[in-house]
């Protein structure tokens, strides 16, 4: 939060960190220093939304924590942004898309990718069917969870490993961009000597009869990315290394993105969605999709066979 939303928060110019719910005061000096106004510091999210009032929040707590944190503030009638994955729950996620439309709130999930305008675009070329109907998708990314530690290996805590977590900006992006309905999951996954996954190879059966798989290799040298989506008339491809987008090609020439389509950050549209009244906003529907991916992985991997995804009724 620090290092990445703190700053914009701060580079918009126009909206008060009044409040954090922070455990540690280890973690909340640093804060202090960071910020030039007061910022009021609370033990627990439910005494902040109590004590204070607000327009809005944004979660980066552990994943576990991500649902209740989230209910209670849409309860209060705040707007939402949260740290991935929505929730580690296909059944908490549908609650909180219920929940967002009854309130007539904004939810959001802060998945980078869906607000980088090559991926933008690729959604919108998709939708508009230069791709022709898809037929498969293919997509991996790799990093090195040789050193992590803390709440991220605790399965209690994060809901999962290496898939659950850095995996989920991959399967989120794949599902948005691409639309498609996954309906079955057939997965192998390895711990790699740790708590949670480390290593995961998800082979997924979508609505459509497109093929595809989300694979995850948490103990790689470094990071690599690759999503390709194979259509009857085309293939987009989106390859990133070292967090950095390296190459887009459509049917491998590369792509050229309108000068419309505007870079941005999941902080700039949620402050923007806010003032604007929801111009433009969409429900994170895929955040479910994610969630049920999630828990069909994590059951096929432990019971060694193809399992269905759960239906869950969503928003």
């Amino acid at each position: 939060m620090r290092g990445v939303h703190v700053p914009r928060i701060a580079g918009d110019g126009h909206v008060s960190l009044v409040s954090i719910t922070e455990p540690d005061p280890k973690q909340f000096r640093p804060l202090i220093k960071q910020w030039s106004t007061p910022i009021a510091r609370y033990g627990d999210a439910a005494e902040m939304l109590r004590n204070e009032k607000l327009d809005a929040v944004m979660i980066g707590s552990p994943h576990a924590l991500h649902f209740e944190q989230a209910r209670l503030a849409l309860e209060k009638n705040l707007h939402v942004m949260v740290e991935k994955p929505l929730t580690i729950s296909s059944r908490d996620s549908a609650h909180l898309l219920r929940l967002v439309k009854r309130k007539n709130r904004m939810l959001l999930v802060s998945y980078q990718r869906h607000f980088s305008a090559p991926y933008v675009y690729g959604r919108e070329l998709i939708r508009r069917g230069t791709l022709g109907e898809l037929r498969g998708v293919v997509s991996y990314i790799s990093q090195d969870w040789s050193e992590a530690e803390g709440w991220r290996l605790d399965p209690k805590m994060s809901g999962g490993g290496m898939f659950m977590d850095t995996g989920s900006h991959l399967v989120a992006a794949t599902l948005w961009m691409t639309g498609l309905e996954p309906i079955d999951v057939h997965a192998r996954m390895d711990l790699a000597g740790m708590k949670a996954d480390i290593n995961a190879v998800v082979n997924v059966r979508f609505k459509s009869g497109a093929l595809g798989t989300l694979n995850t290799f948490g103990n790689a040298a470094f990071h690599d990315e690759c999503i390709a989506i194979h259509g009857s008339r085309g293939v987009l491809t989106f390859h990133q290394h070292g967090w950095q987008i390296r190459q887009v090609l459509l049917n491998n020439k590369p792509l050229k993105v309108p000068a419309r389509v505007k870079d941005t950050t999941p902080d700039a549209a949620f402050f923007r969605w806010i003032r604007n009244g929801g111009r433009g906003y969409e429900l994170p529907h895929f955040a479910l999709q994610v969630a049920r991916v999630s828990e069909a992985a994590v059951e096929s991997a432990g019971k060694g066979r193809t399992v269905r995804v759960a239906k869950t009724a969503g928003a």
